[in-house]
């Protein structure tokens, strides 16, 4: 036997009555548009039955047709439930394949309860009253909403469901469902439900493409290792959705999540000390009583070091002495003061290689965060998620009221979009095109017209536009702006001096001792 459900409430409820029937049955949970697969994957097993729990069909019919027959030849019957009337006008395409068992039963779980003669069952109250509880099922009866009581089962449901969306994990939605099934909650599911309620479906990296694909898993193997962790790639691309998932999955969930933004110390060695690693009463003028610092904050936690490339060579050095042995030294203080047991995940946009040849970062720090490093690719490296991402946005903005749908013309003019500023920028689009009634054509033109926006990863062009400046505090020496020019193209052109200077149309030895500073 084998029981094919979706991710939601209703969908694990009706998968676990299914279970009361058949608890030895093969559990696969799949998407509307990924149905076929999973039903072609199944076809590999040897199976008498397979009851497919309120599926939709959101992908072409030719390729259900051909899953469906493939499982039709090895001698399975497929019996295609729903009790909630969405699936009455495809049962002709059903029956093509399967069995429909299509019924008005208010709930999925009720359908599949009554057709398998379950329904009776002491278990099988909790999963008819739970079902109530899905967002999508209407006209729930006020004497069927499940109590207060229950609320475990519904975060432990909810709680896998965001470990799928979170991280790819396969495993903890069919393992929610089997604990339905036995209605014993065990000690990995109060911990999922228990993150649930903490954090709910936020930070989620919305997109199903091969490299965030890869990142989420990446993200579950670096959580599980409790070492310090790099994260890099471009402003706006979700480097801090990346560290809070970190921090979700780890060991250290429970504990303190101090984060930093070292861009705020870019100028000040003396702040970044102080607040760092703290300082005693009397240190420097003003400092009217101790202080304990952001390591001592996070002891047993995780300190989140945003913009780690933006810290003071000198506080560098003093953050490898903390990594290295733990000891926490507050200004003003001869002596370490307090051992920490602390976690760094740090970010940056800024291509730190380059700023150590530059000078500006401490080789040893690089290699001593940079066992475990994360890239988040840029979104126009990922071109399929975009569709989805503004899907996701558009419909967070109908919950707040304001509908509005894309068509194939629109989610071409998104596609073609460099988008700079990543997702960031994406979701800033679709709101001010939703907000102010624009269309897409419209707020793109608007972008484009601000010029360049996208914050290179060089180590000296952080910060800043520095080509177009948009205040005065951005505004450079020329000769600051040749140097800076000329080291980005030297980058484009990996380092090549003689591509490099024909490119700017000056002679070698003028960009090698004059625009890139060697000596």
């Amino acid at each position: 036997m084998a029981i094919l459900t979706y991710y939601g409430v209703d969908g694990a409820c009706s998968a676990a009555m299914a279970l009361l029937r058949y608890p030895k049955a093969v559990l696969v949970a799949s998407s509307a548009s990924s149905v076929a697969e999973s039903l072609g994957e199944l076809s590999r097993l040897m199976l008498d039955e397979v009851h497919v729990c309120g599926l939709g069909v959101w992908c072409p019919w030719s390729d259900m047709e051909k899953a469906g027959l493939a499982l039709k030849k090895k001698g399975a019957s497929i019996y295609w439930h729903c009790g909630r009337g969405y699936l009455d006008a495809e049962r002709e395409q059903l029956e093509r394949f399967s069995i429909p068992v299509l019924v008005e039963a208010g709930t999925n779980t009720a359908a599949v309860g009554k057709f398998l003669g379950v329904d009776d069952r002491a278990e099988a109250e909790l999963l008819m009253a739970l079902a109530w509880s899905d967002s999508n099922v209407k006209g729930a009866p006020e004497e069927e909403v499940a109590p207060g009581e229950q609320t475990d089962w519904l975060d432990l449901i909810k709680g896998a469901m965001a470990q799928y969306l979170k991280y790819q994990d396969r495993d903890a939605y069919p393992d929610a469902i089997r604990q339905l099934a036995d209605g014993q909650l065990d000690e990995t599911g109060k911990h999922i439900a228990e993150r649930f309620r903490r954090t709910g479906y936020q930070y989620i990296l919305h997109g199903r493409s091969a490299a965030m694909r890869q990142l989420k898993r990446r993200i579950v193997r670096c959580a599980d290792a409790d070492r310090h962790v790099l994260i890099t790639g471009e402003s706006g691309v979700g480097k801090e959705h990346v560290a809070h998932l970190l921090r979700e999955r780890s060991p250290r969930f429970m504990g303190p999540f101090i984060p930093v933004n070292c861009a705020l110390y870019a100028s000040n060695s003396n702040l970044a000390n102080s607040d760092l690693f703290g300082h005693l009463k009397g240190a420097f003028t003003g400092a009217e009583k101790a202080r304990n610092g952001r390591f001592v904050e996070a002891d047993h936690g995780i300190l989140f070091l945003d913009e780690i490339g933006e810290l003071p060579l000198t506080v560098q050095a003093k953050l490898l002495r903390v990594l290295e042995d733990g000891w926490v030294t507050p200004e003003g203080a001869d002596t370490p003061a307090k051992k920490v047991d602390v976690r760094i995940i740090a970010a940056t946009n800024l291509n730190l290689p380059q700023c150590i040849r530059e000078g500006k970062f401490r080789a040893d720090l690089f290699h001593r965060m940079a066992t475990l490093r994360l890239h988040v690719p840029p979104l126009r490296e990922r071109a399929e998620d975009i569709a989805q991402i503004a899907m996701e946005r558009l419909n967070f903005l109908k919950v707040e009221g304001r509908p509005k749908k894309l068509g194939k013309k629109e989610l071409a003019i998104l596609k073609d979009y460099e988008w700079p500023g990543n997702v960031r920028q994406l979701i800033k689009l679709i709101d001010r095109a939703v907000l102010l009634e624009m269309s897409l054509d419209e707020v793109i033109a608007e972008e484009k017209d601000l010029g360049e926006l996208r914050i290179y990863d060089s180590c000296e062009g952080k910060g800043q536009e520095y080509l177009t400046p948009m205040s005065r505090a951005q505004v450079s020496p020329i000769k600051d702006i040749e140097k800076r020019y000329a080291r980005h193209v030297f980058e484009l052109f990996e380092q090549n001096y003689t591509a490099t200077a024909k490119a700017l149309g000056v002679q070698t030895n003028t960009l090698r001792y004059s625009l890139l500073g060697e000596k």
